[in-house]
Formats: structure tokens, C-alpha cells, sequence
């Protein structure tokens, strides 16, 4: 997998006390290009709706969490990577994923 970077969008922890958050509408679909800081999905805790903002620069490649599920913090939503990084490095990246866990 040479050049080819995949990075993971994550649940991210939008509050001290935050186990999990839903994800509620994407604002990107793939294939489109994004800066690291673009809003990229709208995520609702029990206190707040709150966007996630894209970790890295690239292409958004696939969306991992549907709108309305609920997943724990750290938990894959969605991949961004180079517009040359194949389906199957990608099938083999989510497959591979583990979530960091708190310390």
C-alpha cells in the first residue's frame, strides 16, 4: 500500500462525559474532495448536535456510520483517502480497525 494513506473519521468526544453520539446527517458524499477542518457530519450527544470536522486533507472515500446510528466515542464513521487507494485496501482497513481505547 505504497503512498496510499487511509485515515480514519472517528466518533469524536464532544464533551467530558460523552460514552456515545448518533450520527445525524453528513454534509459530504464520496468522491468529494476536503481540507482538514470542514465540517463533515453532524453528531448529537444527549446535551448537544455538534459537527465533526475532517481530521486530515483528501478525497472523503466512504461512509462507515449511517445517519440515525449511534455509536460509542472513537468508534469508525467514515474514511478519507488518496483518490488512487483501492476498494479492497480500504474493506481491509475498516476490517482491520480498532477503535483507541480511553485511558
Amino acid at each position: 500500500m505504497a503512498g496510499q494513506e487511509i485515515i480514519a473519521i472517528v466518533m469524536p468526544k464532544l464533551g467530558m462525559t460523552m460514552t456515545e453520539g448518533k450520527v445525524v446527517d453528513w454534509q459530504v458524499k464520496a468522491g468529494d474532495e476536503i481540507q482538514e477542518g470542514d465540517e463533515v457530519v453532524g453528531i448529537e450527544t444527549e446535551k448537544i448536535t455538534n459537527s465533526c470536522e475532517a481530521p486530515a486533507d483528501g478525497i472523503f472515500r466512504r461512509r462507515v456510520a449511517h445517519e440515525g446510528d449511534t455509536l460509542l466515542v472513537g468508534h469508525l464513521i467514515g474514511i478519507i483517502a488518496k483518490a488512487d487507494t483501492s476498494e479492497a485496501d480500504i474493506d481491509s482497513f475498516i476490517a482491520n480497525f480498532k477503535p483507541e481505547e480511553e485511558v
